[in-house]
């Protein structure tokens, strides 16, 4: 299960034209704006990855990301 979802990132980051390290950076700015209460901002960098198929998802422990439909693609289902 673990390695389906790990070939599912590497297609995502492909898609998306990011490497992960670009995608935990992105989570890392989303961070800071919501502690530094920037919501805006913070809605901004989780439609602008949502846009490219890369979903944030928050928990407890942490923001972690998952490939999706990319959302203009959801758009038209």
């Amino acid at each position: 299960m673990l390695q389906v979802l790990q070939q599912l990132k590497v297609k995502a980051l492909k898609r998306a034209n990011f490497t992960e390290e670009e995608v935990l950076q992105k989570i890392e700015e989303r961070a800071t704006a919501r502690m530094q209460k920037e919501y805006a901002k913070s809605d901004a960098i989780r439609k602008d990855l949502a846009v490219l198929g890369i979903t944030l998802m928050d928990s407890p422990n942490g923001t972690t990301w998952r490939p999706a439909i990319p959302l203009p693609l959801q758009e038209l289902l």
